[in-house]
């Protein structure tokens, strides 16, 4: 099988969408090749039958000249290659742009889509794509019997515990990791520690914040964050550590004793299922891991955005035992295993290249 695949990002470093590389290499190992339309590229670490092509976007080039050189390269591969299926990672743009040629060669199209958001490119990309996959029913909102639920894809092989987590000796660790955006609340976990201190002034706690802002509006959310910080006099219980590359991330997480997620419904966040690989213990909002972690564990774990009960929840946890954190712990990992991993993801991709080649 070749395939033909476009991509938002095509970066081993990057923070938010590095884990496409780890995508692109397991399913490399299980096709002949496959060739990348990126939208911006930085550090390439590929297999010899991958290539990548970008757009130019971390050039700085304009939106004209990158819509004529997704034309220039598309022209140029579909003319020198037959593809078996071309496979689009979160870009319906790319999608809507390659339709007309990719149905003219009667390559079969798969959307991978996992956002709450849907605008008209999106809807019309689902017109044009023979097939859409998405991590989680709430990951893709436009109703089509073209969707298929299939899992998020993390590499458990990556994201694994630290081994000998009960000889480590520093105060109990919150961690929270993805974009600092205002969706993620983290005002409401600092309000938390600050109720904390009230409650158990005893009890060693440090919140390590491991993201950065990705546009203007999200360095304004930071610096309200930080001065909240401050007006709290919690600067010695917080530690910024800024954008962390994907490959670097799961330091954060096996130095951590459980990890918080504010962001609301709609999908999920896989920064919640890396942690879960790495058996940590993940206090969340996002009712969509009410199915995933099942009713017991979601019922323990689960909180509305509320301060009192998300402090109350921290000492519930911070009371736990090494060994009893991770006993929940690997029962969190397993569910990743089982239900969301990689290999899997792979797995499913390929089926439905293959089914969608016979449509």
């Amino acid at each position: 099988m070749r395939l033909l695949l476009f991509n938002l990002a095509t970066d081993t470093d990057d923070p938010i969408l590095g884990f496409t590389t780890c995508w692109i290499i397991a399913l490399a190992e299980r096709v002949e090749s496959i060739d990348v339309i990126t939208m911006r590229s930085g550090k390439i670490e590929v297999p010899k039958n991958v290539r990548v092509y970008s757009v130019g976007k971390e050039k700085g080039y304009s939106e004209p000249r990158r819509a004529i050189e997704f034309y220039r390269l598309l022209g140029q591969l579909l003319a020198g290659q037959h593809y078996d299926a071309c496979f689009a990672h979160m870009m319906p743009l790319f999608v809507v742009m390659a339709a007309p040629f990719l149905r003219l060669k009667k390559i079969p199209t798969i959307l991978w889509y996992a956002h709450k958001s849907v605008n008209p490119i999106l809807r019309l990309a689902t017109f044009f794509a023979d097939r859409v996959v998405t991590s989680s029913p709430e990951g893709f909102r436009i109703p089509s019997s073209k969707v298929r639920v299939i899992g998020q894809g993390i590499d458990t092989e990556h994201f694994v515990p630290k081994q000998n987590r009960s000889s480590r000796q520093h105060p109990f660790t919150i961690l929270t990791v993805g974009r600092l955006s205002p969706i993620k609340r983290v005002e409401l976990l600092i309000e938390a520690i600050a109720l904390l201190r009230e409650k158990k002034p005893t009890l060693s706690v440090g919140v390590k914040i491991v993201g950065g802002p990705a546009s203007e509006s999200d360095k304004f959310y930071e610096a309200e964050l930080k001065s909240q910080v401050k007006r709290y006099q919690l600067q010695d219980r917080f530690f910024w550590a800024g954008s962390s590359p994907f490959t670097q991330v799961v330091n954060y997480y096996q130095e951590a004793d459980c990890f918080v997620n504010l962001c609301p419904t709609g999908g999920m966040d896989k920064a919640v299922l890396e942690a879960m690989s790495c058996e940590l213990v993940v206090v969340v909002v996002n009712q969509t891991f009410t199915r995933v972690m099942g009713t017991e564990l979601a019922q323990a774990w689960t909180i509305d955005w509320d301060a009192e009960q998300l402090c109350d929840r921290l000492i519930e946890l911070a009371k736990l035992s090494e060994n009893e954190r991770q006993v929940i712990g690997r029962q969190l990992r397993e569910i990743v295993i089982n239900n969301h991993s990689l290999k899997n993801l792979c797995n499913a991709l390929l089926q439905q290249f293959k089914s969608c080649g016979h449509l």
